[in-house]
């Protein structure tokens, strides 16, 4: 007999796995499906930094992952933002609005570990790994068909609702033929940890120019994580620097606001592609994080958007009776009402303030300072700070700091 689950979650990165731990406590027998085996962690956690929101902070702290953290994250107490040849700059400080931090920033690979050491302690929690998703089959008895297969062979998993958490090039959305709307940033974005000759003070500095953002990031180990977005055709050359070259185009880019830049880890690339699904569930099926929608990194929104998906659900979920069926029309039209403003705000913002910056019309010069200007006025920082935390749309409850 197929296994049957209230909740199936097909992939165990960053989104699936903290569902699968925000799920635990609700009674739900929730299966997790991995393409990655046992002692092994998906490819997305790298040396790639993720600056996590406040409200995802709160979120994870509550969960229990932020305390699995082998490094102490590194906080964000302000923020500086400029662009080339443009003047006026934006400086968000945050004690100016009593707190602590914006955000903290997290090394990809910590965040993975911390994950996976929660996970494990969860022993209800039914882990498929490693194991492929090969498609959706019919709705029998209120059940969704799941096939897959391991090195046993093909297999049907049966589940009250199927969660696609699957990434970018999701299967679990192909397999509900839903459609995609795809914009090429035609940029290519380096990420690698550096160190400099001052130690991170807290400090996010973003300097964007015509070809994309470059940013020096916070982190705990006193290095700062950097980003660092090439028009596309410029990438193979990039990637060929040797080492005192790229830290000099780093350099350049940035300029000297943490001092020279001394020393460089191994840079990773990837394409600035934006991804967005036009549905974002079908029949007993959802989609989360990065199957729903991959936004441009600017603002560093990506994984903060995809956790409030996650915890969207599983807080209606907790909200509806144990008994009560979990992949339920009501339920899911309940999840896509509460996702569309705070998916839509971010990804205009994501996507909109990448084509603003990097548009190199000598016209849009003048605009862009006098936004820059703008900016500095305490309503239109208190809308900007209020985004970047995270407190977008009808926020979770996790994401308020309010307890597990």
């Amino acid at each position: 007999m197929s296994e049957r689950h209230d909740v199936l979650i097909v992939g165990g990165g960053l989104v699936g796995a903290s569902l699968a731990i925000a799920l635990d406590r609700l009674g739900r027998d929730v299966g997790l499906l991995e393409a990655s085996p046992a002692g092994e962690l998906p490819a997305v956690f790298d040396q790639r930094n993720l600056s996590f929101a406040a409200a995802t902070v709160n979120a994870l702290t509550a969960l229990g992952v932020m305390q699995k953290l082998a490094m102490a994250p590194g906080p964000i107490r302000r923020i500086h933002v400029s662009r080339a040849g443009d003047f006026g700059r934006v400086q968000l400080e945050a004690a100016d609005y009593d707190r602590p931090w914006f955000g903290q920033v997290v090394v990809a690979r910590d965040f993975g570990q911390a994950l996976e050491a929660r996970l494990q302690e969860l022993p209800q929690l039914r882990r498929y790994r490693p194991m492929r998703f090969l498609g959706l089959g019919e709705v029998v008895d209120g059940y969704r068909q799941v096939r897959v297969a391991d090195e046993t062979g093909e297999r049907v998993l049966l589940a009250r609702l199927v969660v696609g958490a699957d990434g970018t090039t999701s299967g679990v959305r192909g397999a509900l033929g839903i459609e995609v709307d795809r914009h090429d940033f035609q940029q290519t974005l380096f990420v690698a940890r550096v160190r400099s000759q001052r130690a991170p003070d807290g400090t996010a500095w973003e300097r964007f120019t015509d070809t994309g953002p470059t940013a020096l990031l916070p982190r705990g180990d006193r290095h700062f994580g950097t980003v660092h977005g090439v028009a596309r055709d410029q990438a193979d050359a990039v990637m060929a620097l040797d080492d005192v070259a790229w830290l000099q185009r780093l350099q350049d880019a940035i300029g000297w606001r943490a001092g020279r830049l001394l020393e460089s880890g191994p840079r990773s690339a990837y394409p600035l592609i934006q991804v967005l699904a036009r549905a974002l569930a079908g029949e007993r099926t959802v989609l989360l994080g990065n199957a729903a929608q991959t936004i441009h990194p600017l603002g560093a929104q990506g994984f903060n958007l995809g956790l409030r998906d996650a915890l969207t659900l599983a807080e209606l979920l907790e909200d509806a009776h144990e008994h009560e069926d979990a992949g339920s029309d009501a339920l899911l039209q309940a999840y896509v009402a509460r996702r569309e403003e705070d998916r839509r705000q971010t990804v205009a913002f994501s996507g909109g303030l990448a084509r603003l910056t990097s548009n190199p019309a000598p016209l849009m010069r003048p605009l862009r300072s006098l936004g820059l200007v703008a900016a500095q006025r305490a309503s239109v920082q208190s809308m900007l700070v209020g985004g970047a935390m995270g407190f977008r749309g009808e926020v979770p409850r996790l994401c308020r700091g309010e307890a597990a």
